[in-house]
Order: structure tokens, then sequence, then C-alpha cells
């Protein structure tokens, strides 16, 4: 039985392997190999590469975030720029006007005497702007730029006050203020209301109005010079035909009013006749021969 199994494999054996012998023997046996092994190797390269492709673009996309991009606190207000001011005045403020301007080292004494304060027998330099209507009634006050309320008092002299920083070192002061609405931390918009303006000790001449100062690192600068154009206290009292819209004149202005006083005190005399100067009769002559020469 081992010898017949053993006869039948190698019966086998002989068949196959003239088969073998004759499919590696044909012509077309290798290049059909090389071609196959070439799309292989092809494919796997394409594989690889869109296998790599999306790696790279997460690569890329990373820490980007989806939706709109909102700009950072850095990239709204760059280093040392101005933020966008506009006037602090709101609803039913549309006529409002300066009645007393920002103290100027380089101002004329003409500009000047618009800008000082008299409280207590004492002128002081005017470091802001008073903003009133004619009819000195209410009206509602803004932020001048979009900024975080540092604090809101009540002044013994000033009345109430907020105070508002912007960044960059600076910050606006408001003062003569009622119906505050805001209080320390609260952030605002430019534009929005803030409180109603009204009256205050130090500059109580001015009655309802709003004391508006700019400051850039503590100090108060002239917020002519960076706020839209408005009319300034002297251009106002001009157009209105005033001299002042503070009862407090500087002392040089006085000084210079009690001249111009006696100047046009010192004519009254000297328009005085030498008709006027004669005594009672001689007054009578004259008129008598003033009548003969008009008869004649």
């Amino acid at each position: 039985m081992n010898n017949e199994n053993k006869q039948q494999e190698k019966k086998e054996t002989r068949n196959s392997a003239p088969q073998t012998k004759s499919f590696w023997g044909k012509r077309w046996t290798f290049p059909v190999i090389y071609l196959a092994a070439s799309v292989l190797i092809v494919g796997l390269m394409y594989a690889k590469s869109q296998d790599a492709a999306p790696y790279e673009i997460e690569k890329q996309n990373t820490g980007e975030q989806a939706g709109p991009v909102l700009p950072s606190d850095k990239a709204a207000t760059p280093a040392n720029s101005v933020p966008s001011f506009v006037w602090p005045v709101g609803d039913g403020g549309e006529d409002a006007a300066l009645s007393l301007d920002f103290f100027k080292d380089a101002g004329s004494v003409e500009e000047n005497a618009m800008a000082v304060v008299s409280y207590e027998s004492t002128f002081t330099p005017h470091e802001g702007v008073d903003i009133g209507l004619k009819s000195d009634a209410p009206f509602t006050v803004v932020a001048a730029a979009m900024g975080t309320v540092k604090a809101v008092k009540e002044d013994p002299l000033m009345g109430y006050t907020v105070e508002i920083e912007h960044g960059n070192g600076y910050s606006t002061y408001y003062a003569s203020l009622s119906k505050v609405e805001v209080k320390a931390g609260t952030k605002v918009i430019s534009g929005q209301p803030i409180a109603k303006s009204g009256n205050n000790r130090f500059e109580k001449e001015e009655k309802n109005h709003l004391h508006f100062e700019l400051r850039k690192d503590g100090v108060a600068i002239d917020p002519n010079g960076t706020l839209p154009k408005k009319p300034s206290a002297y251009e106002t009292s001009k157009k209105n035909g005033a001299t002042t819209p503070n009862s407090g004149t500087a002392p040089a202005e006085k000084a210079d009013e009690k001249k111009d006083a006696a100047k046009t005190e010192e004519p009254k005399d000297a328009q005085k006749t030498d008709a006027d100067t004669k005594p009672a009769g001689e007054k009578q002559d004259a008129s008598k021969s003033d009548a003969d020469k008009a008869a004649e």
C-alpha cells in the first residue's frame, strides 16, 4: 500500500514539473510580472500621497478658529494710537455750545478771558470745557469713546463725576452731572448715555452744564485738538454779541474795562461850547447880534 502511494506521488511530481517549466519558459512571463509590479508600486505611492495630504492640511490649519474672525483688543487699539472721540452730548443737547473753554498757555488775552473760573475771589485756569444750552435745560451726557468706567464720585465742588479710561493713557472726566447711570467697572461704548447734565458749586455761574476734560497720562489736554470741530467759547460769545460767558472776568480784563470807561467819560467836558462858559449878559448880547444878522 505504501509503495503504491509513493509511486502515485512520483507520477504527480513528474506531471507538475513540466507545467512549471513551461510557465517560466514563456516569453511574456517576465514582462507581465514587471508590469504588475509597476502597477502595484504606483498604486502604493498614490495611496501614500493621499494619506499624507490631509495631515498636512490639518497641520496648517491648527489653531485657526471657525466662523468670523473677531478683532482682538490689541488689534482694535494699536499702541500709541488715539481713540476715536465724539463730543459727549446726547439727546436734548443738539444746540449745546461751549460756554467756557480750555485755558491755553499760548492763547490770546481774549481767548483766555473765556477760560478762567471765578470762585471765592480767585481766578483759576479752566482745565476742560463747559458745554451747555442757552436755555439752561438739562441734556443727556454720553461717553466720548469706548472704555471702562474707572470711578463714579460725588465731589463737594464739582458735583457728581464720572471718569472713563480708554486705553493708551487716554481718559475722560465728566463733572457737574445728575442722574448718573453707570458705576465703576461698567464697560461703555462711544455715544452711550452715562448721565444728565447738572450744576456744581465751583462753576455755579454756568448754571446747568457739563464740565468735560480729556486727559493723557493723567494730565488735562485741550479737547478741541482731538475731538471734532466745535465752536469755542470765544467764537460763541462773539457771535452772540456777549463780552464773556462767565461773570468771572479776569482781573486784567476788568482793569482794561475801567480804562475804557474813563476814556468815554472824558469827552463830556470837552463837548461844552464857548457860549456855555460865557456870563449870562454876554450870552444875551451874542444872541441879539445873531438875530440882527439874521434880519439883515
